[in-house]
């Protein structure tokens, strides 16, 4: 199957800083703004156990197909809505 969006772990992947491979464990959120990105689940907060670096990762990762797939339902949903708005001005001329 072609590579779609899906749910990753960011533990297994290189540090930014230092490179080091599976170091970045979860780290809590410090503010409220960090709490609130961690709610919608948008992405978390890691630290590095090798050089201490911090910051947050994406919780997805996409592909190209998976960015086709979200422009094919752009398009569907512009088509739908023009659609709708055609027959609701038919339906109102009545």
């Amino acid at each position: 199957m072609s590579e779609m969006s899906f749910k990753k772990d960011a533990s297994f992947d290189k540090c930014p800083k230092c490179k080091a491979v599976g170091k970045l464990r979860r780290s809590r959120a410090q503010t409220p703004w960090e709490r609130i990105v961690k709610k919608i689940g948008i992405s978390n907060y890691y630290r590095c156990r090798e050089c201490g670096w911090r910051g947050k990762r994406l919780n997805f990762t996409f592909g190209k197909s998976s960015l086709k797939v979200i422009v094919l339902y752009l398009a569907l949903m512009l088509a739908t809505a023009v659609i709708v708005r055609f027959i609701v001005q038919i339906i109102a001329l009545k």
